[in-house]
């Protein structure tokens, strides 16, 4: 198939790990916009004509359009389901949305947007960092897709190849879902040539010692991203992009035996002997110190409300703490926690009973 010979699957495996590492990023920032944990597996390529994408396990979808205006010269078409979209919007508004009060209308529109803005504003960042270069995307667009032919149409011709990377999506207890990011070819060409240098091969040479090449600076920063992001990039396909060379060097370093070393107890001079003698002065002034009066507060619990909570607060508005019945309270000296206790009632009053304490040092420092 034509597909199949657009890309080596060196070139697959580098597509693969370079929309790995910027869509990790892309799940660190959606994870700190959200305030939750997002997930975002490893790519699954496919190469293929426009007429015979498929995207129906995403319908109703959305799209959003992502152009690169520096650095790299193309588009990011990213396909998500509806109800991701919903989800994500639900979030960040902190209240639930009735499937059928929800629409992309301008705020929702502009939500998605955002979200996709900060997402492959991450993604392009650790593109550039890792290219060396400066990359740049435009505003996102985001439109609902009502129909599959009519969208095609709009970035493609039937007959255009065009790579999908499919990811899984994962946003803790909201989100376990897919979505779709589909580029032209040029684009991913382009993507490629800038992590991969073409090996030039003499005429004559045998198939199997074909292997396409790494330099050093870009094996060091597949390494790199491998640390940053967790990924795989010691996969079969990877292993064989290393020079042999390369390869010798790595496994004798592995090979080479460590060095003996001496490990002996570590001596310390002894202080036991010594003992600090406060002069009259210093004693007074410790008196002094003692008779400092400070502030005992118990706090039996606390907890955070929203703005618009603290503004319905009315007589008869029960507060919920984040301490059950019974729990030990909080026993605070001029804003440091020193101990806990048990709440008691002494003569018609309350009292504390205090059940752990802080070590004396520790007490010393908040007093000081």
């Amino acid at each position: 198939m034509v597909s199949e010979n657009l890309f080596s699957d060196m070139e697959r495996d580098v597509i693969g790990e370079v929309m790995n590492i910027s869509l990790g990023s892309s799940a660190t920032s959606l994870s700190s916009l959200l305030g939750k944990r997002v997930e975002i597996t490893v790519p699954k390529i496919n190469v293929t004509t426009a007429g015979e994408f498929s995207y129906k396990q995403l319908e109703p979808a959305i799209g959003v359009e992502i152009k690169y205006i520096e650095g790299l010269k193309g588009a990011n078409i990213m396909i998500w389901k509806r109800a991701d979209a919903k989800a994500i919007i639900e979030i960040l508004l902190n209240q639930e949305i009735a499937d059928e009060d929800f629409e992309m209308d301008e705020i929702n529109t502009s939500a998605i947007c955002e979200v996709m803005n900060q997402m492959m504003g991450s993604a392009a960042t650790a593109l550039s960092d890792f290219s060396k270069k400066t990359i740049n995307i435009s505003t996102p667009v985001a439109f609902e897709i009502d129909d599959s032919t009519e969208f095609k149409n709009k970035y493609f011709v039937d007959d255009d190849m065009i790579v999908s990377v499919g990811f899984d999506l994962y946003i803790e207890g909201k989100v376990q879902s897919q979505f779709i990011n589909i580029m032209e070819i040029n684009l991913a060409k382009e993507i490629v040539s800038s992590f991969l240098e073409e090996s030039q091969e003499p005429e004559g040479s045998e198939p199997e010692e074909k292997e396409a090449n790494l330099s050093e600076a870009e094996v060091e920063k597949l390494l790199n991203a491998n640390k940053t992001f967790t990924t795989n990039i010691e996969s079969e396909q990877t292993k064989g992009a290393l020079k042999k060379g390369q390869r010798r060097a790595f496994q004798k370093e592995r090979e080479e035996p460590e060095m003996p070393v001496s490990v002996r107890p570590v001596e310390f001079e002894s202080f036991d002997d010594d003992e600090e003698v406060l002069s009259e002065e210093q004693l007074s002034n410790l008196e002094l110190i003692m008779l400092v009066p400070l502030t005992i507060s118990v706090e039996i619990g606390k907890t955070s409300k929203q703005i618009k909570d603290i503004l319905e607060i009315s007589p008869g508005t029960i507060i919920e703490l984040d301490k059950q019945a019974g729990a030990l309270v909080d026993i605070i000296v001029n804003g440091k926690l020193i101990a806990k206790g048990e709440v008691v009632v002494v003569n018609d009053n309350f009292g504390v009973r205090v059940v752990e304490i802080l070590k004396k040092d520790e007490l010393m420092k908040i007093t000081l």
